[in-house]
Parts: structure tokens; C-alpha cells; sequence
């Protein structure tokens, strides 16, 4: 049985929890900073109130009341948690689509407080673009195939982790390989735990045994393969390779595409930067433009 006075000391723990002082909440709620003290120890607000109180502290009216089940107190990562477990597999991507599409429809500022709702169709090839000096964002919403991509910008920018040139060049310059392309596609397109043979790999795809070794050891050092002996009967075992499936790899490919295509259609396009993606927030100045050199003196 909960105690009939649950409801001030969670009212009170709850505001501090969100660091709200009472004329904050008082504010929110359009009431006096007296009134939210007198409901923090012994009186309740009216009924009409009640959900609007709920509302700002982000809590179920059970839950503000100490009435913990199923509408328990509602944090975020709770919420999520169980909308997703309750729907069976296939429903889960769409749910996940239309939450990475509220929040960032939440950054738009000309959203007023409404909840960004995902429509079910678009005309053209469509993104939602977020930039603000703390992260960058972007989902493809049309239906046939939906990705969300969130990146949170470092104080120092994102330069210093992409402080391994050499081997960013290594893996574009082996994608950018057309022969590369193709036997990554052949591979990806397999069922789960097959393994393949350079031998083979070159007379499906026509391309030389040569070249495929030096694709497949390329992929192997990415880790894009792995490798194991297969004792055949031969004098020495074969190599065979499996496809890792890494998720890493069909996002870069599909984010390449992306960017061929060129990104024109934006719902929404928040932008609310001034600090660069790379650039050092503590030690940059967002409003440091080179200035244009005079012209020599011999110059017209």
C-alpha cells in the first residue's frame, strides 16, 4: 500500500532531479512559487492541474502519485526500452525510424513544441539534416530504406580521431577499386556463415585469380573476412574466407551513395552551428575569416 503522502516527496524529489527551482516549476505551470511549496509538503493542486504537473516533470499521473507499475515513472531510456520489446521484430524498424525523427525534429525551432511525426510517403528522395555545434544528424526517411547516422562533436572537434590517414586512404582507395566493389556485393549477398575460395570467387565473377587474392587479404587486414584452413586432402590445407557482415562496411557504402546522389530534399533541416565539425570548440573563434591579401603593387 503506498502512504498517502507519497505524492509531495516525489513531487519534490522530482523537480530537484530535473533542477528545476519551485519558481521555475511554478512558471511552467502558470501558478505561484507558493503554491508548488505548499503541494511539496502537505496540500494537492486541482484537478485540472494535474496533468499539466505530470507533464512537466515528465512522469505518468500514476507515478506521481507512488503508484509504481506499468505507468512507473517514465524515463527516456525506459520508454524506449519498452515500446521496442513490445513489437515483434518486423515492426521494430519503423518504430526506430519515427523516434530518430521526433528527436530531431525536436532541435527545429520552428517546430513550436509539437512532436515531429514521420509521414508515410515521399515524393522525392528525402533526408532530415541536423548540425548544432554538439552533434550532427541525418536519416533518410523514405520507407524502401531508412538509416539514422548521430555523431556528438567532441569540445576539440572530430580532427583528432580521424588522426589515421593512412589507413582511411587504404580503405577508400579499396573501395574506390571497381573489382573490390564487386566482390564485396557478391559476398554481402550470401546467407549468413558461407564461405568462399579465391579460385571460385575469380570464375564467377570473371575477374583475374590475382586480382582477387589482393582484394580479399585487403579485406581480411580490414577485417571485412575472416580466414580459415580447410583440410580438402591436399598436400597443404586451403584458405577459405567468410563474409563478417560488418555493419561498418554497408553503412559506408550506403553513405557513399548518398552523397553521389547529393542531398537536396531536407524534412527538417535544422542548422544551429557556428562552431565548424572539426574545428576546436575551446580554443577556436567561430568568427575567425582569413582576410582577402592586398594586391601587390604591380598588380592592375
Amino acid at each position: 500500500m503506498q502512504k498517502p503522502d507519497q505524492f509531495h516527496s516525489i513531487l519534490a524529489a522530482r523537480r530537484k532531479a530535473l533542477g528545476l527551482t519551485q519558481e521555475q516549476l511554478a512558471k511552467r505551470l502558470n501558478v505561484s512559487a507558493q503554491a508548488v511549496s505548499k503541494w511539496e509538503k502537505s496540500s494537492y493542486p486541482d484537478a485540472e492541474l494535474l496533468p499539466r504537473l505530470a507533464s512537466a516533470l515528465n512522469l505518468s499521473l500514476d507515478a506521481l502519485f507512488g503508484m509504481r507499475g506499468r505507468n512507473a515513472e517514465q524515463e527516456p531510456e525506459e520508454t524506449v526500452s519498452q515500446a521496442v520489446k513490445s513489437l515483434p521484430p518486423e515492426k521494430r524498424p519503423e518504430l526506430i525510424a519515427r523516434i530518430f525523427y521526433a528527436a530531431l525534429c525536436a532541435y527545429n525551432p520552428s517546430s513550436d513544441g509539437e512532436t515531429g511525426k514521420l509521414r508515410s510517403s515521399y515524393e522525392h528522395e528525402t533526408f532530415a539534416l541536423l548540425h548544432t555545434d554538439h552533434e550532427i544528424a541525418l536519416e533518410r526517411l523514405n520507407p524502401e530504406l531508412r538509416y539514422f547516422l548521430y555523431m556528438e562533436k567532441p569540445e576539440h572537434g572530430i580532427a583528432d580521431y580521424l588522426r589515421d590517414e593512412q589507413g582511411v586512404v587504404r580503405l577508400l582507395s579499396t573501395l574506390a577499386d571497381t573489382d573490390a566493389l564487386r566482390i564485396v556485393k557478391y559476398m554481402a549477398c550470401s546467407c549468413r556463415n558461407k564461405l568462399f575460395v579465391p579460385d571460385k570467387l575469380s570464375e564467377k565473377l570473371g575477374i583475374p585469380l590475382e586480382r582477387v587474392q589482393k582484394v580479399i587479404n585487403r579485406l581480411d587486414r580490414f577485417g571485412f573476412v575472416w580466414r580459415m584452413a580447410a583440410d580438402l586432402g591436399g598436400d597443404a590445407p586451403t584458405i577459405v574466407y567468410g563474409y563478417t557482415h560488418d555493419p561498418a562496411l554497408a553503412a559506408i557504402l550506403v553513405l557513399a551513395q548518398t552523397v553521389c546522389r547529393y542531398i537536396k530534399f531536407c524534412d527538417p533541416k535544422v542548422d544551429l552551428f557556428t562552431y565548424g565539425t572539426m574545428q576546436d570548440r575551446t580554443t577556436g573563434d567561430p568568427e575567425s575569416i582569413p582576410e582577402v591579401s592586398a594586391w601587390d603593387t604591380d598588380n592592375l
